[in-house]
């Protein structure tokens, strides 16, 4: 990855840490056990769908070597 999407990264990346920390209940960030159940409550909740659906809509173009993914790699597996 080039220097210029790695800084837009930590750019971006200190932006939604900011809008976190507004949202947090300021009593859970007393205590290391506190912030880290509050940081992986907003990353599972806010930014993890985000980048699932980042994801997903790469899986949805089509493979340029023409190979299909395997059954156990597709959305359609139980």
């Amino acid at each position: 990855m080039d220097t210029d999407k790695q800084a837009k990264i930590k750019a971006y990346a200190r932006e939604i840490a900011a809008l976190l920390y507004e949202e947090s209940d300021p009593e859970q960030l007393n205590t290391l056990a506190g912030i880290e159940r509050v940081v992986r409550s907003h990353i599972l909740e806010q930014v993890s769908p985000e980048i699932g659906l980042f994801l997903s809509k790469q899986q949805a173009a089509p493979n340029p070597d023409g190979n299909e993914p395997s059954p156990a790699s597709s959305a359609h597996c139980p």
